[in-house]
């Protein structure tokens, strides 16, 4: 399965994220949100946030507000059994 990881340079978010995915053992690819290329990459697959992080999942995104309760990461199991 392979993960994707959009993230920006001053993220907390992105850094909680990529710390779990670390701890479940998944390696991930990481993207600058921030560059024209990975905004073209998110709005050619449907996703129009500007909000980082984003969660790529072979062919599935997963928006700070599926990820995040607050400023909590949510269980991520499911998610990575998906």
């Amino acid at each position: 399965m392979s993960y994707r990881v959009y993230s920006t340079r001053a993220c907390p978010k992105c850094e909680q994220l990529k710390k779990a995915l670390k701890e479940a053992g998944k390696s991930y690819e990481n993207m600058d949100m921030s560059t024209p290329e990975a905004l073209t990459e998110l709005r050619i697959n449907g996703v129009f946030t500007l909000s980082a992080p984003v969660l790529q999942v072979e062919d599935r995104f997963y928006t700070v507000e599926d990820l995040f309760a607050g400023e909590r990461l949510r269980d991520l199991a499911e998610i990575l059994k998906s």
